[in-house]
């Protein structure tokens, strides 16, 4: 049985995926670029950040990406209010901790930004700490995935790592927990089945998952 959940954050737990495309179309249209559609989006999106905005002919190095990167997370804090949490997000972290199972958050977002995220969607009573970057650039988040298990105290084996992205994936593999991936996020489900980690519809199905 699985004793700890790790979550992601950004499109696992809370659903900004339209929010971040908006931002981002913003930044396309003023590079003089086409802009995105969520589904199309949705199909491209991978880690590292930097080079997905390569892939898309924007800024990806240097004082213009660290400028990008600055005006579109300054524009998210602006807005992350028009998201919402995950359909019944709220009711999976409230059983999982009925059923004495420690939950914490790793994500790629900033640490005081997630922080404050958290508390405004009334998730942060619900797990024991939240790991974040010390950077706005999404950097970082698989060289932190190691401690953070470690810290738990448990055997990776009894840890289920959540996410929505492949990157989600490939951390897991590197820390040898379990993942589910869940297909409403930043990645579509078409390319989360492509992994051998099994793919959910709903964040309530974590319950499940936990129980076998």
């Amino acid at each position: 049985m699985i004793k700890h959940v790790v979550w992601d954050w950004n499109g696992t737990l809370v659903d900004d995926v339209n929010l971040c495309v908006d931002i981002l179309n913003h930044v396309l249209v003023g590079h003089m670029k086409p802009r995105i559609s969520v589904d199309s989006y949705r199909r491209k999106f991978f880690f590292p950040v930097a080079k997905f905005y390569e892939s898309l002919e924007l800024p990806s190095f240097g004082i213009e990406y660290e400028n990008l990167a600055h005006d579109y997370i300054k524009e998210y804090r602006n807005r992350f209010s028009e998201c919402m949490l995950h359909s019944r997000a709220l009711e999976t972290l409230e059983v999982l901790n009925e059923l004495s199972i420690s939950q914490t958050i790793l994500t790629a977002g900033e640490q005081e930004d997630v922080e404050s995220f958290a508390c405004f969607f009334n998730v942060k009573q619900w797990v024991q700490c939240i790991d974040g970057a010390s950077n706005i650039e999404a950097q970082g988040k698989g060289d932190r995935a190691a401690a953070h298990i470690s810290k738990l105290k448990f055997d990776p084996k009894d840890v289920l790592l959540i996410g929505d992205t492949l990157h989600d994936q490939e951390i897991a593999n590197l820390v040898g927990c379990k993942a589910l991936l869940y297909s409403h996020g930043h990645v579509d489900a078409e390319r989360l089945r492509q992994l051998k980690d099994p793919v959910i519809e709903s964040l309530y199905d974590v319950i499940k998952w936990v129980r076998d």
